[in-house]
């Protein structure tokens, strides 16, 4: 017999999560790459025949974008592995601790066009926290149908009443999903 080595599998749900996880990291690098650059150009680049005061101005405006770029970088290069080992091991380990999961869809549609769709995956936890994920909405809606077979004590979907339960007491959401009151 020959010795084989398989790859664990890994769950859709997981994979779909970490997927928007690292698109997540990866537009706040690049933001925050493009901000901080462009701050360094414009430093470099103001001549020094304008009046003073529009130097100033212009070096306040530019400090800020690049400071705003050094935000998007630390969030993107230092959050992202936190926050995946923390979602991933509630996911796997401690699925009880995850009280609702609901997502929000953001259209624009000015004189009826499309022209910005943005959806956020909500999860929230028994001490009140919660993580939003940008994803597409296709993706959330396979997450919502594979979710609830990993965290079957979890609330799914939102109404102002889970809202308002979750804000007085997590377990007052269960208890109501339940029909325990």
């Amino acid at each position: 017999m020959h010795n084989q080595h398989h790859k664990p599998v890994i769950a859709p749900d997981i994979v779909i999560l970490n997927k928007a996880l690292k698109r997540d990291k990866n537009l706040k690098v690049g933001a925050g790459f493009c901000l901080v650059f462009i701050a360094i150009i414009g430093i470099l680049a103001i001549d020094g025949n304008f009046p003073i005061k529009t130097i100033y101005t212009f070096s306040v405006i530019l400090l800020l974008v690049g400071f705003t770029g050094l935000y998007f970088l630390a969030q993107g290069l230092l959050r992202y592995d936190t926050q995946r080992r923390f979602l991933l091991h509630i996911l796997i380990q401690r699925p009880h601790e995850v009280a609702w999961v609901y997502y929000r869809k953001i259209e624009s549609l000015p004189f009826g066009v499309s022209m910005l769709k943005l959806t956020t995956l909500f999860i929230f936890f028994n001490n009140r926290e919660y993580m939003a994920i940008p994803m597409p909405e296709t993706e959330i809606l396979e997450l919502m149908q594979t979710l609830p077979a990993r965290l079957v004590n979890t609330v799914f979907g939102y109404t102002k009443q889970r809202e308002q339960l979750f804000d007085i007491s997590p377990d007052l959401l269960r208890s109501e999903e339940n029909g325990h009151w």
